[in-house]
């Protein structure tokens, strides 16, 4: 059995997962990608059972996007581990509802995620304000610690090598726009397996700026001058989709 207890308990949402050797990276470990898909589907859970979620906004034309993630990994599940991710509320403002996650392996808190997600209305693509959404503030843990820095401000990036790609079907998401993932699987990509086999992403920043439509051609830039901080952006002509920071450090597992 694959996917373990759920449950909810003062506003703080629990999933327990298994890593089965499928889902694994070259190095027999949790990837990016995936913990990122496992943090945006337990927010979705958390969210439906708020009763804040798809069920409700969709007939009114309303969803949630994520704007910003913040991600520390201390290191990452292994193969055939076990881990969990709880999630929270911490607080919610006009236009932001700030959403935290702690992520555990085999019971040891390895990472914490600091995520800033938008409501939009899906016709115009703007931004709602969040002061009917009466729940979240009520179910708001702002005393469950989240000991990282919040998202960091990424500016554009100057110089760099970078790569063209096209977006297909299989990148996009039942709104037919680039699935959240897909932008980071693109940016990972642009380093050599041998990288990874030597280092691992220990902080993670990106920030969603402008959402990417299938077959659109973009250029995927990286200023990787400085290991512990390498600088990446996706673009298409004018239009800057997403930015993102790397930090890298020594890969002990």
């Amino acid at each position: 059995m694959l996917e373990r207890r759920i449950t909810e308990e003062n506003g703080v949402y629990t999933h327990e997962f298994f890593l089965a050797a499928g889902e694994c990276n070259a190095e027999s470990l949790m990837p990016l990608p995936l913990l990122v898909n496992r943090l945006i589907r337990v927010a979705t859970e958390h969210a439906n059972a708020m009763n804040v979620g798809y069920a409700r906004f969709a007939p009114e034309g309303r969803g949630w996007v994520l704007a910003k993630l913040a991600i520390e990994m201390k290191r990452y599940p292994q193969v055939n581990d076990n881990y969990t991710v709880q999630s929270w509320i911490e607080q919610a403002s006009r236009l932001l509802s700030y959403r935290n996650f702690a992520i555990y392996r085999n019971g040891e808190v390895v990472g914490y995620v600091r995520s800033e997600w938008a409501m939009i209305d899906m016709n115009t693509r703007k931004m709602c304000e969040l002061s009917s959404v009466a729940e979240l503030e009520a179910s708001a843990r702002p005393d469950v610690p989240c000991p990282i820095a919040p998202p960091m401000r990424l500016k554009p990036v100057k110089q760099g090598r970078s790569k063209v790609y096209t977006f297909g079907y299989c990148d996009v998401d039942f709104n037919r726009h680039v699935n959240t993932v897909r932008y980071i699987e693109r940016l990972m990509d642009q380093w050599p397996i041998e990288h990874y086999d030597r280092y691992m992403v220990s902080r993670f920043d990106i920030v969603f700026i402008k959402e990417c439509v299938y077959g659109a051609t973009v250029n995927v830039m990286v200023d990787d001058t400085d290991v512990h901080g390498c600088q990446a952006e996706i673009t298409e002509g004018n239009i800057t989709h997403c930015r993102a920071r790397f930090g890298f450090s020594e890969l002990k597992q």
